[in-house]
């Protein structure tokens, strides 16, 4: 817990567990009541906007890869043209060329994008949603238990490290 204290700092009498997954917590918690008391109209709306975001965002993800393939391409083109100064240098001029190569492969690969965005009906988003969000408050929980134990952990030994060293 204080690996990002100055190596002379103090060691606490006791360490307090971080309250994030506290605020997540109360973050999915708050988002499951928004959900629970929209209204059809108000899930319709949402429902389409996160629909347009998620095709944008697909839309821009091709959009990079194509843009990636065109640099590598541009690349693989200048290795092509370049004409190595003796016999030994080929092997440099296949290493390169091997290598733009497998990174167009796996680098500029779109099928990722190929499965269509999927729209919802208001009240499958809502579902969904609110499954998500339920979903969230349970991992929430237990990361915040699993936090506290692991605070009661540390501080149980750095307890018994200073019972020790005291006798």
């Amino acid at each position: 817990m204080m690996r990002d204290e100055p190596a002379d700092a103090p060691v606490p009498e006791r360490f307090e567990p971080s309250d994030y997954h506290l605020k997540k917590l109360a973050e999915a918690r708050a988002t499951l009541l928004k959900l629970e008391s929209m209204t059809r109209e108000e899930a319709e709306q949402a429902a389409k906007m996160e629909y347009s975001v998620k095709v944008q965002e697909r839309d821009n993800g091709i959009w990079k890869k194509h843009e990636l393939r065109r640099k590598y391409e541009a690349m693989l083109a200048q290795v092509e043209a370049w004409m190595p100064p003796t016999p030994d240098h080929e092997g440099l001029k296949q290493f390169m060329r091997d290598q733009i190569t497998q990174s167009i492969e796996f680098d500029c690969c779109t099928s990722y994008y190929d499965k269509p965005v999927q729209r919802m009906s208001p009240m499958e988003w809502l579902a969904a949603s609110q499954m998500e969000a339920m979903r969230g408050i349970g991992y929430e929980e237990a990361e915040h238990i699993k936090e506290v134990e692991r605070t009661e952990g540390r501080n149980a030994w750095v307890q018994a490290l200073r019972l020790n060293l005291e006798s």
